[in-house]
């Protein structure tokens, strides 16, 4: 069974029980304006009037592709804008074979969709200071979520009233829009693409490619002209460990363009020093690759669309994050009747019937979320490998001094810790550069005015964020530490022969074995050409019949003795001849000039 050091259930923190409340307003419907851009988007008053062209958010992206009758995919032509769909693109490749052409067909047929809900749609309207739910919450499969994201957006030709009876709540408009998706895979990625807006096109190009090749970054971009829509993005690459039993481990179904799987899971039993004819363990810990990816954007602070990518293939079908459980967990006060419904964005650390309309504020809420797991995660995985690495180097048979300890000329036992320690290096390495990108990512805020100009009570998000940034730092100060341990256990001099000079000893060794072995065949070499060569061509020579060659000698032992000899003398000059030919020729070319200039004397005169 699983070590409790090395549990991997992160527990939720205790939620608070809230009271919701839903105000109403008498304002007559107003008319679609133009929206002033000569404040920063964060600091404009939230209005229910609708900016002019916003009625586009309607039409998705894929009508551009129908309208042009591009002879691209839709996914190629989605990734490109269509200026370089026919250009070969890593990133638009990788996004395109993980999706291919076909997807779109069968997502809109609904057959061999996989019935899992992986999916939960929070619509909502805002006008700053009242939200209400366009829809009833509930969890969708992918081709629930394609025929819901199919659905207008809103009626923008006219800012309806939320309140009211239920023929008007099926028009209210989804002025912000939760999208969480466990798992992201073809099917929810079309549905996506298929029908996002134009202006959500361009935000999820990066996030759909980031999130695949399993990358981080953390940061906000506002486009200066045109029609500006923001965006706020983060991706959090980390490394889940998780013990399943050996013939069971986490596996990820989705598949790359070369059918490999999207995440990759190592077994770790390696890093275990494992005694002469023990058994295989039972369990094992496996190094999962996992990503959290999670896009803000929209046009200002009160019409937005949030995106969230978890990974969560890697826990038990009982400790998984689902959809399901988001949506059936509720905690309610029997006195108040107030419910809780937590938020999955936060990773249920949030009401989200008590909404934040402000996306500047809510994407900090989420990062600090989701960055407080992505810390856990790492926690544990460098607090095994501590414990591993040590108990390794501190029991390396070789350098033990006890009776039982192996020599230290044993070759196998050297290659073996040898070979550990370079592989152990390797891995954390690729630890090392995964976080100290994201800890350069995140240190990035602190001087990005999108954030740090955050006030009112949502200010202490940051400081939060950067105190989450300080422990990442101290593991990657601990990783670090280890990789130099490795070092150490390899090269380092101290008053123990280390792995590289026993290596190199065993390497003299084999070189002095090859010198032997080369000298033995030089011997060989010498015997067949110059001793048996010479017996064998006279005992031709004599067998010959008279007919093909008349005999000069006759046919005794004294014969066979002068063939012998003369057959030797014959190799060894034939030999020396080869073995000598350039000086040879070097001789015979300065003989041959005296003799050329002697001519050409005689020519003259």
């Amino acid at each position: 069974m699983e070590s409790p050091k090395f549990s991997n259930q992160i527990k939720c923190r205790k939620r608070k029980k809230r009271k919701v409340t839903h105000k109403s307003s008498s304002q007559p419907p107003t008319a679609i304006t133009t929206i002033s851009r000569t404040t920063s988007v964060w600091d404009q008053n939230p209005s229910p009037e609708l900016p002019t062209g916003w009625q586009i958010e309607n039409v998705p992206y894929a009508q551009v592709w129908k309208d042009t009758m591009s002879e691209t995919s839709l996914v190629r032509f989605f990734m490109t804008e269509s200026v370089a769909a026919n250009q070969t693109i890593p990133q638009v490749d990788l996004i395109t074979a993980f999706c291919p052409d076909n997807t779109l067909e069968v997502l809109e047929s609904g057959a061999g969709i996989p019935p899992d809900n992986v999916c939960l749609l929070d619509d909502r309207t805002n006008d700053g200071k009242v939200s209400i739910g366009r829809r009833h919450l509930e969890p969708l499969n992918a081709h629930q979520l394609y025929l819901e994201l199919r659905k207008e957006v809103g009626n923008f030709s006219i800012k309806l009233h939320p309140a009211g009876n239920g023929a008007q709540a099926l028009q209210l408009n989804a002025d912000r829009r939760l999208l969480f998706i466990t798992d992201l895979n073809r099917w929810t990625m079309m549905a996506i693409i298929s029908t996002a807006s134009i202006h959500q096109a361009r935000a999820l190009r990066d996030i759909f490619y980031r999130h695949l090749a399993f990358t981080g970054f953390i940061g906000a971009a506002i486009p200066p002209a045109g029609f500006p829509t923001f965006r706020l993005a983060f991706d959090l690459p980390f490394y889940a460990l998780r013990t399943t039993l050996a013939h069971d481990p986490p596996r990820d179904l989705r598949a790359r363009g070369d059918q490999s799987t999207l995440r990759k899971v190592l077994d770790l039993s390696f890093l275990s020093r494992r005694s002469v004819g023990s058994l295989h363990p039972t369990y094992i810990h496996n190094l999962c690759e996992a990503q959290i990816s999670v896009l803000v954007t929209g046009s200002d602070s009160w019409r937005w669309v949030a995106y969230c990518f978890v990974d969560t293939y890697y826990e038990h079908i009982d400790k998984r994050e689902s959809v399901e459980e988001y949506c059936e967990e509720h905690e309610t006060d029997t006195d108040s009747h107030a419910t809780f419904r937590p938020d999955p964005l936060a990773a249920g650390k949030r009401d989200a019937n008590m909404p934040v309309l402000t996306p500047r504020e809510y994407f900090l809420i989420v990062l600090e979320s989701r960055l407080q797991q992505v810390k856990d995660e790492w926690h544990v995985l460098v607090v095994y490998l501590k414990d591993k690495i040590a108990g390794y180097i501190s029991t390396c048979p070789i350098t033990m001094q006890t009776p039982s300890s192996p020599s230290p000329i044993d070759a196998p036992t050297v290659a073996e810790s040898h070979s550990w320690a370079v592989r152990t290096r390797t891995l954390l390495r690729k630890f090392t550069q995964n976080l100290k990108a994201i800890i350069n990512q995140l240190e990035s805020l602190q001087t990005d005015q999108t954030f740090t100009s955050v006030t009112g009570p949502f200010s202490r998000r940051l400081p939060a964020i950067l105190a989450s940034t300080k422990q990442l730092a101290i593991f990657l100060q601990d990783l670090e530490n280890l990789c130099q341990d490795c070092n150490v256990y390899i090269d380092s001099p101290t008053d123990k022969p280390q792995l590289s000079f026993r290596l190199n000893d065993d390497g003299n060794r084999d070189g002095k074995i090859q010198t032997r072995v080369a000298g033995f065949s030089e011997t060989t070499n010498f015997v067949l050409l110059y001793v048996l060569t010479p017996i064998t061509l006279a005992a031709n020579t004599l067998s010959m019949q008279e007919k093909v060659i008349q005999p000069l000698l006759k046919l005794n032992g004294a014969s066979f003795i002068i063939l012998v000899l003369a057959f030797t003398v014959f190799i060894w000059l034939v030999v020396g001849v080869l073995r000598n030919w350039e000086h040879i020729k070097k001789g015979l070319g300065r003989f041959r000039k005296p003799a050329n200039s002697d001519d050409l004397e005689s020519v003259e005169q």
